[in-house]
């Protein structure tokens, strides 16, 4: 007996969720860093320069534990602080063009992987799987809020 379709979609998501996180595992232990260091430089990244604050919030840990993270990091080269424009008293976070380039060097087969799989789509199958996607991405946000 197989399951319904709502609750085969939602298997799938969890599967998929589950691999995400054990990729990202697998590859900040590749690059000796903890998984909330990898994702505060795919955080960086994705959104630029940002506070400690801010990342803080995004990855949602403390502000001691943000300080320490970003230290170390720092010491590793993958990014550093600069003065925030628009406020004296704080720096903002960035990272490095080494530390892009030793992510991108441990994600590109995964990158690389994933266009081979988009590739096997129609436009229509990409715009179905892209609105999906975007609403599963709010939805997982607004939980994490």
């Amino acid at each position: 007996m197989s399951s319904p379709p709502q609750q085969e979609l939602a298997n799938l998501v969890r599967e998929y969720t589950s691999a995400v996180l054990r990729h990202a595992a697998a590859t900040a232990k590749r690059m000796s860093l903890e998984a909330s260091e990898l994702a505060a430089l795919e955080h960086l990244q994705a959104t630029g320069p940002m506070t400690q604050k801010r990342l803080g919030e995004r990855l949602s840990i403390s502000p001691g534990a943000v300080t320490a993270m970003i230290d170390r990091l720092e010491s590793r080269g993958h990014v550093e602080r600069i003065p925030n424009p628009e406020d004296r008293r704080s720096a903002l976070v960035l990272i490095t063009k080494a530390g892009l380039e030793e992510s991108l060097r441990h994600l590109w087969p995964y990158i690389e992987d994933m266009k081979g799989v988009e590739e096997g789509f129609s436009e229509e199958e990409r715009a179905v799987v892209a609105r999906f996607l975007r609403a599963a991405t709010q939805a997982t946000q607004r939980a994490a809020e």
